[in-house]
């Protein structure tokens, strides 16, 4: 084995520290890890849009998630993380440079629509995006494998997962939300006039509305079983461990929500 002497190894040190930072400031990240364990380079887009009051944000990816913050103002601002894989980090970066993200401004609206080669998509490349939008706009999301998660929305909210999960908290509008393969759990602090539904097949379903809104309600499930705690219910039409039809405080907006194969849990808080 070779020995260094102190001076060498200072040297060494000093190298390797100046490499480290030269790295650091680049926009494509490449190494190890994930994946499989093959080659990953990463960058980050970063885009902001003037919304128009009411507009909607669309955005539709392929694999990763996507994740809305409801915020003050009228400017929607995007982070998108990209990531790619490949057996070596050359190739990496080449499949990185294939993906792209479409942007339109439909009539004062955004729509984000990932783009890449179809044989670049089945895992290898991975999008997350992190979004601050105006409270009150409208949201359209959708995500092939990933998870969609929605803050503090005070707009209608609509979300299509295939495999995956939805998530959203805080939420004031309308909510459609569904996934095939994954669950969906919905926080809302009102019943807005358009109503709530909530779908999947393979998974659960979960939604906390206030003890005090007042809703039409109908829930069912083929594999499990439905169970309704905290709420006023005024039973009408079938009533089973996997059905359950009525009207919470009186009636009033639609509320409906299934599943194939898991269970449906409905709180009042």
């Amino acid at each position: 084995m070779k020995h260094r002497s102190p001076g060498q190894l200072v040297g060494h040190g000093l190298l390797l520290a100046a490499l480290a930072v030269a790295l650091s400031g680049c926009d494509v990240m490449v190494g190890m890890g994930g994946f499989g364990g093959k080659e990953i380079a990463r960058d980050q887009w970063t885009r902001s849009y003037p919304l128009a009051a009411g507009g909607q944000l669309e955005i539709v990816n392929a694999n990763g998630a996507i994740e809305t913050d409801a915020a003050d103002g009228n400017t929607v601002e995007v982070t998108a993380t990209r990531s790619a894989r490949a057996a070596t980090v050359e190739a990496a970066k080449e499949v990185l440079q294939k993906v792209e993200i479409q942007e339109e401004t439909p009539a004062g609206g955004v729509r984000l629509t990932v783009k890449a080669p179809s044989a670049l998509v089945g895992g290898q490349v991975n999008i997350e995006f992190k979004v601050k939008v105006p409270r009150t706009a409208a949201l359209r999301l959708v995500n092939s494998n990933g998870r969609i998660t929605v803050i503090g929305a005070q707009g209608a909210v609509k979300a299509e997962v295939s495999n995956g999960s939805v998530t959203g908290r805080g939420l004031t509008g309308p909510v459609d939300a569904s996934t095939t393969n994954g669950s969906v759990s919905i926080d809302v602090d009102a019943v807005a006039e358009g109503g709530i539904k909530l779908a999947t097949t393979n998974g659960g379903v979960q939604l906390m509305i206030p003890s005090g809104a007042k809703a039409d309600l109908q829930a069912a499930c083929t594999n499990g079983g439905v169970n309704v705690s905290n709420l006023t219910l005024q039973n009408r039409g079938e009533q089973s461990r996997r059905r359950v039809e009525g009207a919470l405080n009186g009636g009033g907006p639609r509320i409906e929500l299934g599943t194939t194969n898991g269970g449906i849990k409905i709180t009042g808080k």
